[in-house]
Formats: structure tokens, sequence, C-alpha cells
């Protein structure tokens, strides 16, 4: 009997030291690695930045990469417009969440110009993402000096951000004096008018006693006036009565 209850002492401590072993085990090793891997939620980090969404998915003990970017009409540029697993879904631990940062609005939609000065089309310009390139420049009657007349691409265009602009400036009108010419030849006249500037429009003939045959008698517009350059001058040339 004596026997028999020893050894059945041996068993129970046998049985039990084995029981603590195997419970030490597990709560040194097996449960921090369980906790380890436990579920988490992934958190919302659309329009965040890189740096913020990195920080929120680290305190979640996740792990945050960026896939790339693309065009976005609702995100701002810089900031994250797309992430995958979604908001609310459920992953393991050091799991790792993929984000795609916002290259802005993928096309803006160019304003009408025409009659800005440049420096405040600049300001425009830099506030819709664009750029100003070539400036070229034209006379024009309508638009005042150093204003703009059109652009290319013209007003209502779609443009994507970044995109470059050639904008035409105006010259205004260049005027010079009409020179005189009453009183001299018709072929001396032609000279001056086009050595001056100008181009010989309406010739009519007129009978004169005051002027001898082929003298201008008259002129439009009057000698001293300022005109458009390139703009024509009428003539009256003196004849005789057939």
């Amino acid at each position: 009997m004596y026997y028999n209850g020893s050894k059945v002492f041996l068993i129970s401590f046998l049985v039990s030291l084995f029981t603590s072993v195997i419970v030490c085990l597990l709560f040194f090793y097996v449960l921090p690695f369980a906790k380890m891997g436990a579920d988490k939620v992934v958190p919302d980090v659309i329009g965040s930045n890189q740096e913020q969404s990195r920080v929120i998915a680290e305190s979640r003990d996740l792990l945050l990469v960026v896939g790339g970017e693309e065009e976005n009409d609702e995100v701002p540029a810089q900031l994250v417009c797309r992430q995958t697993p979604l908001p609310g879904s459920i992953v393991r631990s050091k799991s790792t969440i993929t984000v795609f940062i916002s290259e802005g609005p993928s096309f803006v939609i160019m304003p009408d110009l025409k009659g800005v000065a440049l420096s405040d089309a600049t300001v425009q310009m830099l506030e819709l993402g664009l750029t100003i390139g070539e400036v070229k420049s034209e006379e024009n009657a309508e638009i005042e000096k150093d204003k703009i007349v059109s652009t290319v691409p013209g007003a209502g265009a779609k443009m994507k951000g970044g995109s470059e602009i050639t904008v035409v400036l105006s010259r205004g009108v260049e005027t010079i004096k009409v020179p005189r010419i009453t009183g001299r030849s018709f072929s001396s006249a032609k000279r001056i008018i086009e050595n001056s500037g100008f181009r010989v429009g309406n010739v009519r003939y007129e009978v004169s006693t005051e002027y001898n045959v082929g003298i201008v008698i008259r002129q439009n517009p009057y000698a001293g006036r300022e005109a458009k350059k390139g703009s024509t001058i009428d003539v009256v040339v003196a004849t005789v009565l057939e």
C-alpha cells in the first residue's frame, strides 16, 4: 500500500510539474506572439499627408508604404487619395497599408485673360497650377498696350496641372507723323509716302488753275497729324480740263 501511495504521489507530482512547465512556456513564449498577431482595425488616412499617415499607421502597430502618385479631382496634391486595405478592414498586427498620393486635379479650365495685365495673369496661372511660357506681342487697336490680346490655348481649354501657356501682348497702335506732300509732283509724293511708312491710298484728279498738272493739291490725312504706320494717304492731283 505504501508503495502504491508513493507511486501515485510521484505521478501526481510529475503531472503537476509538466503542467507548470507548459503554462510557463505559454506565458513567456506563446502569449507574446499571440498578442503580436492580434487583429487590428485599419485606420482612415485619406486626406492626410504622408508623414501623418505613417504616424497613424504605426500607432496601430501597422506598416505604411507609398504605392505611387495619381491624379485626383477631389483630394489636394500631396495628400493621400486612396489606400488599401480600405478603412475599417480587420488585419493582423504588422500588416502593411499601401497609400497613393494625389497629384491634384487632372485638369483645370483655362480662363479668359483677354485685356488682363501680364503680372495679374501670372498670379492667376500660379493659383491654377499653370505657368506662362512664351510671351509674344502684336499691334492691336482694341487692346490697351501691354495687356493680353490672346492665349494659346484659348479660354475654356482643359489644361493639365503644370502646363505652360503662351500669351500675346498688345503693342497698341504704332503711329507716326504724316508727311507733307502738297505742292509736290505725284511721283515725288508717292516716294515720300512710302519712305515714311505709309501707303498711297485713293488718287483723284481735279482741274486746278493754281497748281500745275501732276502736282498734289490736297492730301488726307493732313500733314503733321499722327496716323497708324502702314495706313494709307489719299491724294488729289491737279489736272487740266480736256
